[in-house]
């Protein structure tokens, strides 16, 4: 079974302490993510964490295509409309500030937003998140409470070829398992091949560590023109990146591009990592 590493940041990935200049060096092609951790932690994340494993607050899970940051913040007002205000304000504070992280870091207007409240299950092994063709590709993940992403280091992957030879076995075996879109844990026989890919990822090198993001972080990093997606591209090119397999209720966040950066005299180069 590969290690779990809490504790290092391996090569290609940035621990950020200033957002919006850290985030910038997602251009450098080494890096594949950026970590940004918090300061002091704040009462209202442990009173989230509450609402969030006591099924007080429960967000299914939502995709909203294509939307401002107004739009993002209007259905946050909504969604939180019966949570406490003393959680509801800086939480809706936060998911919006990451998306104007995002949108100001890849000058576009318009992101996807994915979002729910959700208790870890098999169906989202390793991967890499895809944008539109020709979208920057730069977003970011938070983990609001419980267990957070896992990952690998670019160096401890064979090739992307494997990977994809993975990727395209695994979701094939979840298939079969009965991991359907809801999230529901697989009960079919093929439950114990899916667990061993998971705990033997056949792309790492072996004895290669899988990573997890540290709490109360928010994580920048690289997605892939779906345009490449299963080509083999450099390892570098995307985050490789999975979802904890077991865990109390998370309320997770995701936050991707979701148009080409509109032309226009007056308008700077987008950082495009």
């Amino acid at each position: 079974m590969a290690p779990i590493d809490e504790e290092t940041f391996p090569s290609g990935v940035l621990r950020g302490d200033t957002a919006r200049n850290d985030i910038a060096r997602l251009i450098d092609p080494g890096l594949t993510a950026v970590i940004v951790a918090r300061g002091e932690r704040p009462d209202w994340l442990d009173e989230l964490a509450e609402l969030v494993v006591s099924r007080r607050l429960v967000i299914a899970r939502t995709t909203l295509t294509a939307v401002s940051r107004d739009e993002f913040a209007d259905w946050s007002r909504t969604a939180l409309a019966d949570t406490d205000r003393a959680v509801a304000r800086p939480l809706l504070e936060d998911m919006t500030g990451i998306a104007e992280q995002v949108m100001a870091t890849t000058d576009v207007r318009r992101v996807t937003v994915r979002v729910f409240t959700e208790a870890p299950t098999r169906r989202c092994g390793f991967h890499v998140d895809t944008v539109p063709p020709q979208a920057p590709t730069t977003g970011a993940v938070r983990v609001y409470n419980g267990p957070t992403t896992e990952y690998v280091a670019g160096d401890d992957v064979r090739s992307m070829k494997d990977f994809y030879a993975y990727l395209s076995r695994r979701e094939r075996v979840s298939r079969e398992a009965g991991a359907g879109p809801c999230g529901d844990e697989p009960v079919s026989e093929a439950l114990g091949s899916l667990i061993a890919m998971d705990e033997t990822p056949s792309f790492l090198r072996p004895h290669a560590p899988v990573h997890r993001v540290p709490p109360d972080a928010t994580v920048y990093f690289k997605h892939i023109d779906v345009r490449r997606h299963w080509s083999p591209h450099p390892v570098t090119d995307a985050w490789i990146h999975r979802s904890p397999m077991q865990g109390p209720p998370r309320l997770v966040l995701n936050i991707s591009p979701a148009e080409r950066v509109p032309a226009g005299p007056g308008r700077g180069p987008a950082v495009h990592g």
